[in-house]
């Protein structure tokens, strides 16, 4: 069963890449994996939730790749910027993934399970800095942040270009803040993570590799 919808996610994935999320439907998904159109909606209520699955596993990925870059080295606030930075550089990069985001950030089913997924890290992330913050908490600041990201993400299709390093910075100032993060970290972090330009394209290569090919 787990091989099925494996077949699934990398057929959708690849048509997803090669010519985007609205232009791919179910039909295509079906002809593309060879499975029967009742197998994918035994596993998928819909198009959205095979895109929602790929995209969750986009994160995981992102998360999982700096933590093992990382370590114990970092601390877990810096690991949040970092794989921030990462997925700024990302969408800048390659037109193709910034779809996929922008797809993502964009459908509400999505967005919902996005906020949850990232608000459950950020409870353990940041859990010594606010250890009366219940779930709630990090909910609101998660939907506000992932509504800040959305909007930097939107920038490609916007007269106004605002540059990738003062998103980077921008960002990093409203999310860290939201989490009660003192300005004197916050300010330590960005500049390390200005300083680490190289680093931070090398990972956004990486990713694409391990989510896109």
């Amino acid at each position: 069963m787990n091989e099925v919808r494996q077949k699934i996610l990398i057929s959708a994935k690849e048509l997803f890449i090669q010519q985007g999320y609205k232009k791919t439907t179910i039909r295509q998904i079906v002809d593309k994996s060879g499975v029967l159109i009742g197998s994918i909606y035994y596993f998928f209520k819909n198009k959205e939730e095979i895109f929602q699955s790929l995209v969750l596993g986009i994160f995981d990925a992102c998360d999982e790749l700096v933590s093992d870059h990382f370590g114990e080295k970092e601390s877990p606030v810096f690991q949040y910027a970092f794989m921030c930075a990462v997925e700024l550089q990302a969408v800048e990069m390659d037109e193709r993934v910034n779809e996929i985001y922008y797809e993502g950030y964009s459908s509400n089913a999505i967005l919902d399970k996005l906020v949850s997924h990232a608000a459950e890290k950020s409870q353990i992330r940041f859990q010594t800095y606010n250890p009366n913050f219940t779930y709630e908490d990090y909910y609101v600041r998660t939907l506000a942040i992932k509504g800040v990201m959305r909007n930097y993400i939107a920038n490609r299709y916007l007269k106004q270009n605002i540059p990738l390093e003062t998103r980077i910075n921008n960002f990093l100032d409203m999310s860290l803040h939201a989490f009660n993060i003192e300005q004197k970290e916050i300010e330590e972090i960005k500049q390390r993570i200005a300083d680490m330009n190289k680093e931070i394209i090398d990972m956004t290569i990486l990713l694409g590799s391990e989510s896109f090919s």
